[in-house]
């Protein structure tokens, strides 16, 4: 082959490179349902305090801000774009202390702010609260009267049994199939302060009904769950004009007392762009971050923790034409490099990068290499720990390509590095591949850094609608399958990511993770008789329970994210444990698109550029 034509043929080949939408057909949110209270802001002690944002219509999202603006790339290389290098100073080295013993034990888990905070989970007097909605008779509470029917029980479609919530969840729904002759439900969600009712007429989605709850409805039900965070969610059915009631089966669900907190940036894959998602602002929405189009898409990127930087490639992963960016003014600190993935170290001195063959170590100011790792290294996927005392990723056995790729086959070995702090030392194998699901790829470290979380597929890395989601203890030990997450065979669960800190649930520790799946969501998106590559990847989050590591409850079933639109796949959800944001003081300040707007830091409200 004419080796200028190659990177077009991987780009024809290549699920990463950016596609016009998945085909998937997907059942949208009924144009009559009521909209979502944004509501107004409560103190809860975990910066979810900013003030309410007015009322204000659409901003049109098509015209990118300048700042965003990515020129096209030539195919047959990338080229690097006239933008000279920002040479800032580096911040002063962290000391990172001694290696801390992360046992299972949530005492000995140390690691800075790991914890979050405990939020206020509001008024702890127990109470019923009724809501109506949906064109509901405003009586519909005394319509409940009629005697028990089991022919008209409704189903419950959505979310499973044993899901797990934070209390921060806006856009949560219920899904359900109304059972025969009904047109009159409650939906009940009660805990240990009472019960959430909500009666409503059916908003039609495919063959069933959706509830969806606004932030205050959902702030009630985070209300009353508490203390113990149990809920018991059951609908009843029947008519408004009179007759027996239906009643369906009851789902267990918890609700933690512990908001989510960070930022979440992934890839939106038609559009090209890598969104991000604010979680613990209230009426936080998407917002478009850097962006791409179909043809020049900004694509595989990952986030320092702290936030402060990314790294991003744009166009064919062969490897992607990678920049380091500013994250508070998106403004681009490096010249172009070939990479695919990479890791910043916690301290943000040390940038760790792969083009999908070997492993370079750069500095994350001007994106240049740097000594500290052995010429040629083998790996791909690295990840540095949360202490900054090593590093993970994962080698295949097979030979390397001539050029980069955005995956790679099996059998591939997880491996992890120690980081000396100028450089890296021996890599010692984490996870050996065995049997013939034998490609262990994308690992990344827990927040506490006592595990590992890693995908495991036959076949290729890239796109595999094989991946399952493995745990292994991060000092060595037997991987678990999380099953409960995984739901089952065949799903594509990849790009498993952990959130930023730990929390505590049950009185044991719990760690939020998220993924990419091509699975069902409820009523809205069926596509499993579709062929996997016309599936829609949407972005799912699940718990992990490090002290249930031995059972099929290590992990529990996952909830869709709200936030994410349904109409494109989604992919790369990367983690960082804040939102920076560019300060000001007029909307002038801010790019296309975004506004001048208070957020809440404890009793000071400052101004910050947001989406409206």
């Amino acid at each position: 082959m004419d080796r200028s034509l190659l990177p077009l043929a991987l780009l024809a080949l290549s699920p990463l490179a950016c596609a016009a939408g998945d085909g998937t057909e997907v059942a949208t949110r009924d144009a009559g349902a009521a909209p979502r209270d944004v509501g107004a802001a409560r103190d809860t002690g975990v910066r979810r305090d900013a003030p309410a944002v007015v009322d204000r219509p659409p901003v049109a999202m098509d015209a990118p801000p300048a700042a965003m603006d990515v020129p096209p790339v030539a195919v047959d290389r990338p080229a690097a774009m006239d933008v000279p290098p920002v040479f800032v100073d580096r911040p002063a080295p962290v000391d990172l202390g001694a290696p801390v013993d992360l046992g299972r034990d949530a005492g000995s888990i140390t690691l800075g702010d790991a914890w979050s905070p405990e939020r206020d989970a509001g008024d702890p007097t127990p109470r019923d609260v009724d809501r109506v909605l949906g064109g509901a008779p405003s009586d519909s509470a005394s319509r409940f009267g009629g005697a028990d029917d089991a022919a008209r029980a409704p189903s419950i479609v959505y979310p499973e049994d044993g899901t797990v919530l934070p209390p921060n969840l806006t856009g949560f729904e219920v899904h359900f199939r109304p059972g025969a002759g009904n047109d009159l439900f409650e939906v009940s969600l009660r805990g240990d302060r009472g019960a959430l009712r909500v009666f409503t007429r059916c908003t039609v989605v495919a063959d069933g009904c959706v509830l969806s709850l606004d932030e205050p409805a959902y702030a009630e039900l985070a209300r009353v769950a508490q203390p113990s965070g149990d809920v018991a969610l059951a609908v009843r059915a029947t008519s408004a004009a009179g007759g027996g009631v239906g009643r369906s089966a009851t789902r267990s669900l918890g609700v933690t007392n512990f908001d989510v907190r960070g930022g979440l940036y992934y890839w939106a894959a038609s559009s090209g762009t890598i969104n991000r998602y604010e979680f613990g602002r209230a009426g936080a929405r998407t917002e478009p971050f850097l962006r791409g189009d179909p043809i020049n898409c900004v694509g595989c990127h990952v986030l320092s923790r702290d936030g402060s930087r990314i790294m991003a490639g744009r166009f064919i992963p062969a490897p992607s034409a990678t920049r380091i960016f500013d994250v508070t003014t998106r403004a681009p600190l490096s010249p172009d490099y070939g990479a695919n993935f990479g890791t910043f170290s916690p301290d943000v001195r040390w940038l760790l990068t792969s083009d999908g063959n070997r492993l370079a170590l750069r500095d994350p100011v001007n994106g240049n290499e740097v000594p500290g790792l052995a010429p040629g290294t083998a790996g791909s996927h690295p990840d540095w720990s949360r202490g900054g005392r090593s590093a993970v990723f994962s080698r295949p056995r097979t030979s390397f390509p001539i050029f980069g790729t955005p995956g790679h086959n099996g059998p591939a070995d997880l491996f992890a590095i120690p980081w000396g702090g100028a450089s890296f030392g021996a890599a010692a194998t984490l996870v050996r591949a065995d049997g013939t699901r034998n490609n262990n790829y994308y690992p990344s470290y827990s927040p506490d850094d006592a595990w590992v979380l890693f995908n495991r597929a036959e076949g290729n890395s890239n796109h595999n609608v094989d991946a399952q989601l493995w745990v292994v203890p991060a000092g060595g030990g037997s991987p678990t399958r999380l099953a409960r997450a995984d739901l089952a065979d065949s799903m594509g669960n990849s790009w498993p990511k952990w959130a930023p800190f730990v929390q505590r649930f049950h009185g044991e520790p719990l760690m939020w993770f998220t993924f990419s799946s091509r699975r069902d969501y409820g009523l809205r998106l069926r596509q499993q008789s579709r062929e996997a590559p016309m599936r829609t990847t949407q972005l799912w989050m699940a718990a992990f329970r490090p002290g249930r590591v031995a059972t099929v409850e290590a992990s529990t079933p996952a909830f869709w994210l709200p936030f994410q639109s349904l109409s494109e796949g989604n992919h790369i959800a990367q983690w960082a444990e804040q939102v920076q944001r560019q300060g000001c003081t007029s909307d002038r300040d801010c790019v296309q698109a975004e506004r001048c707007l208070p957020i809440s830091t404890g009793a000071v409200a400052v101004y910050r550029c947001v989406v409206p």
